[in-house]
């Protein structure tokens, strides 16, 4: 995956990532597939071994929660596989091991043993190892110096902080515009345009997350005052008594002046458009609401627009009103520039003071957003006031790998810039940028390319990947014809491709025998008949067509075991779908569904864009008033409740059927406001068989799904929102912004083996076997939209958001040709995506279509897709392509010289236009179904154990519960019941689970220094735990288990334990109860027991399947005493009626038999974690105190016993100090998480 150093031409290096320096600002540039994680793997390793840091100190910043997930586990597994080999040994088939070791044995001269001793170090501190998201990393700087920030010490994170902006806004507009504290006018034109406090907040959040942005506004920003609408009233009064009601006049001498004036720009029906316009405006009596001069042809009354067409020696014709329309107009225009200047104002007076008063609110509720982490770490390090900030962080994190950054924004690299001293010469660093500019495909979510360029010019060295690790030779081979056929394919300066290689790693072949064509990129050029394109949407329905025909041929042939994929045959979920919109996949879906199909649906697109989140919307607000008709019938037509429009009018007609619909609604309104939106969601559902008619549709999982997320999505928001009023607000909410966290996107329904149809956005860094990408040749570009401030990089790169409203032509057009081009260039970066995804083989369709234009077919759109730009425009600039035509006929030929060029690898062929043929049924029919036998136990990967689950061999997680362990003790009880066995005595106490967790829920809850409550606590506890009745019914039999168990109490407190330790003088701030934990852990039976008698603990062995998981569990107690921690285990087996019988030996053999051992020894490591974390200068041997297994009904002060030792002890009894070697041992064995289903 890494070869040796080499320039290229364009300055980058090939990587070795076992020989790179580790210092300075180095950028890494990873073309899709190439091993990026491979190498992040590698510089991670040998920072921990040749520059000696610790997990904690090694920052690694990803930019999703699963990335970092997968990112953690990847170097975790990494650091077990190289100790693995160094510990014992083991064969090392992968080469990236032997290459670290000597790597590290000849850069830094560490040798094996040192090695091992700093992987054992980094595996017991790798909970705490610094591997976050960019959020996650600048919520880790705030805890740890939030007065550097003008903090409070915790702040709540805010998931969503759109509520509070509103509530900004909101405000804002009741003061200074509902308030009535602007002119009539300029609320008017607020209205015109639609302003609300809804689109203000919108503004708002962007100017937030975008806080590194420029904001250019006009120079002649002002208030209302300038704003002239008297005088506009008056001239458009003028105006109106001139026209005369029906602008007969000024018309009439209008048309008789035609033949002076020139014919283009005068004819009798524009006359005739424009006077209408004329007389609808002054006949509303409204001066604000001018036609449009041009498009309405008012300008043809005006004097000086008849003055400029007139003929050359031609007198035009007069009327007084032109000159009246002259005045009016420009006056009109002069308001409306001042109203447009006016409400600018305003809004940048919104955006300050909102964006403070949001600021303080958050304050006043110590809660802050995912964008406030950050903005806040970038206060802290930019305002001076803490110039030891950025070096505490830098020591704090002396290294820091910051992947997919091209992902980065302005504000997150300027955090890293100023903590790692990026720019500086020379760079403190060591900082590592990873990344591929050529996927940078998140601008929706802020991300900016022309950062990371900056970056690229700052670093000290910039390395790339050649080697790809995903494709097929043949594929690769494909791929570089097609991005090496433009230099400037993908249009920005500075962002070019680079020529891959096949890498190493091993793929299971494609083997197809259904036809003959071999190659791996096969391109479908659209049809053309007698020189005839195809328009756009006839095209889209051909390609959905070929591309199910084509999907339903490759799953029949592998029915029939002509394709197969390695050693299988090729299957649905091989196959990937990839789409730009959510409305395609819903296309490609229905197609699929012809050919009988099944597919599943990936995408960001957000749930709440979807029609279940409008039904549902529209069940709530039926359920919010049920008396009101229009909202119950819409509610009923919606596919959750399935009435049509017969049967809405049938329940219309029937006053019985309407009143008891109408009182299950009030039903479900009521259980809302008494018991919540969650448990009414359920009663809904439940009682209208919901899940039962959606489950009835083709997409009835899908439907299913999206209900259950939006009903989960809303039971968290009715947490800040629980009035029916506010939560159906916050869905209105939801609805209408076009975002999509990643908590609101939409969920994968199915897990089963389909077809799979993905965006091309949430296909980043994954891979299929096969991959289709049926509409990248569509060549419609979407309006850049009317938002506030128009989004571009200046000359330097930066972000600017411009609020200007009108712009010299020659600015204008440069802003609109940066803006198209930055978005066309994310287009084709999007498009790179979408053909790296592929391990095998890739389906292309591309070519030349129609599409109507003024009525009349054009093929402008479809020759100058950015498709047929990747190959067809190599010999000019992105703007030349777009200014010049381009002739089906030269399209047509670039793709076959293209096909020439790649060779075999590439096919160029016509789209297939046969009726596809459906796939056919696999089903079995039912009368041969019969019921599979349940095997004995099930395998298990990834799964959370137990001490029961690994000593019974159970699958899952078992029972906590094992207070009594067996009724039988281990060794035969040495005498029976003893005559002087008092009634109240815990001997005689019940005996099984029952009775063990009664004992177990007294010592929980009790003080030990305080048993004057003891009483009372004791009846609670038995009122909670009923027992089977102790001894022959009589009059004193209720009070005897409430004795025995005060008796107990006085016993076991009492009683002097090994160390000279009494329980009673414990007191509840030395006590933690019942203290639970989740141990990441691997393991195997074999390897458990191997450890278990290398170590000497005698236990039967074990035989649980392999856990690769977690280990759960709950210490009974944890105490402190003379500063040393102890672990105590309550057990209430019975071993006999004596003394004798609870004596060391017998105590011991009870360990054995239950298997007590490692149930001790998992509570060891799992507390040794613990206070490694709680305790600054943790020690084992200083801190760790021992174990304690208390056998309660043999424990008592007057009871001892003479031990092995020949020493008398405390009967019932145990007590062990693991040695310290022993639990860092069994800690490494638990971490080993990776070759739990190996071993």
């Amino acid at each position: 995956m890494s070869m040796a150093v080499a320039p290229d031409v364009a300055g980058t290096i090939d990587l070795d990532v076992f020989a790179c320096p580790l210092d300075g600002l180095r950028l890494i540039e990873a073309s899709a597939g190439t091993g990026k994680t491979w190498n992040l793997c590698g510089l991670y390793l040998r920072l921990l071994l040749e520059k000696g840091l610790d997990a904690p100190q090694i920052l690694v910043v990803t930019f999703t929660n699963a990335a970092t997930a997968e990112l953690r586990e990847r170097i975790r597994s990494r650091i077990v596989d190289v100790l693995a080999y160094l510990q014992r040994g083991a064969s090392a088939a992968d080469p990236f091991v032997t290459r670290l070791v000597a790597a590290v044995e000849n850069n830094a001269s560490v040798d094996r043993p040192q090695m091992r001793m700093r992987l054992e170090a980094a595996l017991h501190t790798f909970d705490e190892a610094a591997v976050f998201t960019i959020h996650g990393f600048c919520q880790r700087a705030l805890s740890e110096t939030p007065f550097a920030a003008g903090l409070p010490f915790s702040l709540d994170l805010l998931h969503d902080d759109q509520p509070l902006r509103l509530e900004a806004v909101s405000d804002f507009w009741r003061r200074h515009i509902a308030s009535g504290a602007i002119s009539p006018a300029l609320a008017d034109y607020l209205a015109q345009r639609q302003d609300s406090p809804e689109g203000w907040a919108r503004l708002l959040g962007r100017q937030v997350a975008k806080s590194h942005s420029r904001v250019i506004w006009p120079a002649e920003l002002a208030s209302e005052a300038a704003i002239d609408t008297p005088g506009l009233a008056a001239a458009f009064a003028r105006a109106g008594q001139l026209w005369g009601g029906d602008g007969a006049a000024p018309t009439g001498a209008l048309l008789a002046g035609l033949a002076a004036l020139h014919a283009g720009s005068y004819k009798a029906d524009g006359v005739s458009t424009g006077a209408r316009a004329w007389t609808l405006w002054l006949a509303s009596g409204d001066p604000l609401r001018a036609p449009d001069p041009e498009k309405s042809k008012a300008r043809l009354f005006t004097a000086n627009f008849i003055a400029a067409r007139k003929r050359n020696n031609q007198t035009p014709p007069t009327h007084p009103f032109f000159h009246a329309a002259n005045d009016v107009l420009a006056r009109h225009a002069s308001v409306t520039q001042a109203l447009h200047l006016a409400r600018l104002y305003l809004l940048r007076r919104m955006l300050d003071e909102s964006g403070a008063a949001l600021r303080q609110q958050k304050r006043r509720q110590r809660v802050q957003s995912f964008d406030d982490m950050l903005q806040n770490v970038d206060a802290a390090l930019t305002s001076g006031d803490f110039p030891w900030l950025a070096g505490f962080l830098r020591s704090r994190y002396p290294v820091a790998l910051i992947d997919e950054f091209q992902d980065t924004d302005p504000l997150q690299y300027a955090i890293f810039s100023r903590i790692y001293g990026a720019g500086e010469a020379p760079a403190a660093g060591p900082l590592f940028l990873v990344g591929d500019p050529k996927q940078a495909i998140y601008s929706f979510r802020n991300a900016d390319l022309h950062t990371y360029l900056a970056a690229r010019r700052q670093a000290g060295a910039r390395y790339t990947l050649r080697h790809n690790q995903r494709s097929t030779a043949d594929l690769i081979a494909a791929s570089n014809a097609l991005f090496t056929a433009n230099p400037h394919a993908f249009i920005l300066a500075g962002l070019n491709y680079e020529p891959v290689t096949v890498g190493d790693k091993p793929r299971p072949p494609l083997t197809d025998h259904s036809e003959e064509d071999p190659a791996a990129l096969r391109v479908w050029r659209l049809p053309a008949a007698n020189g005839e394109y195809l328009l756009r949407g006839e095209a889209k329905k051909q390609v959905l067509r070929a591309t199910a025909g084509e999907v339903a041929r490759l799953l029949r042939a592998a029915q029939a075991g002509r394709i197969t994929l390695g050693e299988r045959a090729l299957a649905p979920g091989d196959i990937a779908i990839l789409v730009k919109s959510h409305a395609q996949g819903r296309l490609l879906r229905d197609a699929l569904l012809q050919v009988g199909i099944g597919s599943v649906e990936l995408s960001q697109h957000s749930i709440f864009h979807t029609p279940d989140a409008e039904d549902l919307e529209r069940v709530l607000l039926a359920i919010r008033e049920p008396a009101r008709p229009s909202l119950l019938y819409s509610a009923l037509a919606t596919e959750l409740l399935g009435l049509n429009a017969t049967g809405v009018a049938a329940l219309a007609a029937d006053e019985m059927g309407l009143l008891q619909t109408i009182a299950r609604f009030s039903g479900y309104r009521e259980t809302w406001l008494r018991r919540g939106f969650g448990v009414m969601l359920r009663a809904w559902m439940d009682s209208e068989a919901v899940a039962f008619r959606l489950l009835a549709r083709s997409d009835g999982e899908r439907r299913l799904t999206n209900l259950l997320h939006l009903g989960e999505l809303l039971q968290q928001a009715s947490a800040d929102q629980p009035a029916p009023d506010a939560l159906l607000r916050w869905l209105a909410s939801r609805r209408r912004d076009d975002g999509a966290e990643e908590v609101h996107q939409l969920r994968l329904e199915s897990d089963r083996n389909l077809v799979q149809i993905v965006t091309i956005h949430k296909s980043k860094g994954l891979e299929y076997g096969i991959v289709f990408c049926p509409f990248l040749w569509d060549g419609h570009q979407s309006n850049f939209g009317e938002d506030e401030g128009k989004e571009y990089h200046d000359d330097d790169g930066l972000p600017v958001i411009d609020f200007r409203l009108e712009l010299d032509a020659a600015d204008a057009e440069e802003i609109k040709r940066r803006r198209r081009e930055e978005k066309d260039a994310e287009f084709m970066r999007l498009l790179y995506v979408a053909l790296t995804r592929a391990a095998q083989r890739c389906y292309l369709v591309a070519g030349c279509y129609a599409n109507l234009a003024f009525g009349k077919p054009s093929m402008a759109q479809g020759t100058h897709s950015l498709l047929n730009w990747l190959v067809a425009g190599k010999d000019m600039s992105y703007a030349d392509w777009l200014k010049h035509k381009r002739s089906p006929e030269e399209i047509e030929a670039a793709w076959r010289a293209l096909a020439t060029t790649a060779g075999p690898p590439l096919s160029l062929s016509d789209l297939p236009g046969e009726a596809p043929t459906p796939l056919a049924s696999t089903a079995v029919s039912a009368a041969s179904l019969s019921a599979l036998v349940a095997p004995r136990t099930m395998a298990a990967g990834w799964r959370i154990g137990s001490f029961s689950s690994l000593q019974h061999g159970a699958d899952s997680e078992a029972s906590a519960s094992d207070h009594d362990g067996r009724a039988v003790p281990a060794l035969p009880a040495v005498s029976g019941p003893a005559a002087d066995i008092g009634p109240d005595d815990i001997l005689l106490f019940a005996r099984g689970p029952a009775a063990g967790d009664c004992v177990h829920a007294l010592f929980e809850r009790i003080d030990f220094t305080d048993p004057g409550r003891w009483p009372a606590i004791i009846d609670e506890v038995l009122a909670s735990h009923p027992l089977s009745p102790v001894g022959p019914p009589n009059g004193d039999s209720a009070r005897r288990p409430a004795r025995m168990l005060r008796r107990l109490l006085d016993d076991v407190l009492a009683t002097s334990l090994p160390g000279g330790i009494v329980l009673s003088t414990v007191g509840r701030r030395q006590r933690l109860v019942e203290l639970g934990f989740n141990l990441p852990a691997g393991l195997t039976a074999p390897r458990l027991n191997d450890w278990l008698a290398a170590h000497g603990y005698p236990l039967p062995r074990l035989g649980f399947p392999p856990l690769d998981g977690y280990l759960k569990g709950f210490i009974d107690l944890v105490f402190c005493h003379a500063n040393r921690f102890h672990v105590l285990d309550w057990k209430s087996n019975h071993l006999g009626f004596a003394a004798a019988d609870y004596g060391q030996q017998q105590v011991a053999a009870a360990m054995a038999e239950h298997g007590y051992h490692l149930q001790y020894l998992i509570y060891c490591v799992a507390l040794h974690r613990y206070l490694r974390c709680r305790i600054a200068d943790y020690d084992y041997d200083r801190h760790f105190g021992g174990v304690y297994y208390l056998f309660v009904r043999g424990v008592r002060p007057d009871w001892r016993a003479v031990g092995t030792d020949g020493e008398r002890s405390a009967c019932g009894v145990y007590h062990h100090r693991p040695p310290r070697s022993t639990i860092e041992s069994l800690d490494s064995l638990l971490s080993h998480r990776s070759l739990a289903n190996h071993a």
